[in-house]
């Protein structure tokens, strides 16, 4: 259930100039702020409506294939149909288990309104109402353009920029911001002279492990133990703004109450209508292009990892990243090595 590599095209269907890629920007802004959009596709079109935090416009609720595979159902974008009631809603979207009176196969509107909400960092799930019942000034977009707006979004990283900064694992690095269309960053943290075959880590931000120093995962003992390298060896650390394994923090929490309640990291994303993984590595790749690099040796034990930037035309040469295992996190890292085949 991970997300499927991003293709590696170099001419992306929009570009930021685009009427569509404005739309789609412009949408996400609103359903990040639980107000609905307009979603067409040819002749048709709906309302659509975040159901954590938007008003409540029917009782149809667009699911994804992955939240519907989880409820038994055929595992493709699903419209369900239950009380317009908001509890009802949201325990289908969210639920561990729900119960569903009737459902049908959702089309191309269903997948975008999904896709829209991920993109807002919302559940993904959203109410679907007659488009005719819009209030004056709601904003549209076609579905195409939603679904292809991130692999095209993934190619506007530009380097906006840059300055020295003395790191606490003992060297110099040179720190450039690099900025995509809608204002999204990733950062890179280059110590020496890198050429074929750098060092590098493309390590996605955790408020939780980075910050917090939480002891559910490995992530900030990862960052530690990757910078330490890179201050000795010299190198790159990409830090990417993929929370979650790409769900955002909020969805992130969600996924912790689940797993507080049984399951495993994989299917609490799962459960929450999430691929396993939803990060996408083709602006890390664009950036490592963008630096001058072809062939790096990559620290991860991910091989999805490895795979999306090869995707990308960067190759890969793997190497072993592995913090330590503790009481809290042994679960966690176990689950990472059975059911998405990191190499620990």
């Amino acid at each position: 259930m991970t997300r499927p590599l991003a293709p590696s095209a170099s001419v992306p269907r929009l570009s930021p100039s685009d009427p569509g890629f404005i739309a789609v920007h412009r949408a996400i802004g609103e359903i990040a702020a639980g107000r609905p959009v307009v979603i067409r596709d040819g002749l048709q079109a709906l309302l659509a409506s975040p159901i954590d935090g938007g008003p409540v416009l029917s009782g149809r609720l667009a699911i994804t294939g992955a939240r519907a595979g989880y409820l038994g159902l055929d595992a493709a974008p699903t419209v369900v149909e239950a009380e317009p009631d908001r509890a009802t809603l949201a325990a289908i979207a969210m639920a561990d288990r729900a119960q569903i009176a009737s459902h049908m196969r959702g089309g191309s509107i269903a997948s975008a309104a999904a896709e829209l909400a991920k993109m807002a960092e919302r559940v993904p799930a959203m109410t679907l109402g007659d488009a005719d019942h819009a209030a004056p000034g709601t904003l549209a977009c076609h579905a195409g353009d939603v679904l292809a707006f991130r692999s095209a979004l993934a190619f506007t990283q530009r380097p906006i920029a840059s300055a020295p900064v003395p790191l606490a694992a003992g060297a110099t690095a040179n720190v450039t911001a690099f900025r995509n269309a809608i204002g999204g960053t990733v950062t890179a943290v280059v110590v020496g002279d890198v050429d074929r075959g750098a060092l590098v880590r493309v390590h996605s931000a955790c408020v939780t492990g980075d910050i917090l120093g939480s002891l559910k995962c490995d992530c900030g003992a990862q960052l530690r133990l990757a910078l330490g390298r890179i201050a000795s060896e010299g190198g790159i650390l990409l830090y990417t703004a993929q929370e979650g394994r790409g769900i955002g923090l909020a969805n992130k929490l969600r996924a912790y109450a689940l797993q507080d309640k049984g399951l495993d990291t994989v299917d609490a994303n799962i459960a929450l209508g999430f691929h396993d993984d939803e990060r996408d590595y083709a602006a890390a790749g664009n950036v490592l292009t963008q630096l001058g690099l072809k062939s790096v040796r990559l620290m991860t034990n991910n091989p999805t990892k490895a795979a999306g930037l090869e995707s990308q035309g960067i190759i890969c040469e793997p190497v072993p990243l592995i913090g330590p295992v503790t009481p809290d996190n042994e679960r966690y890292l176990a689950t990472k090595k059975s059911r998405s085949g990191h190499h620990l």
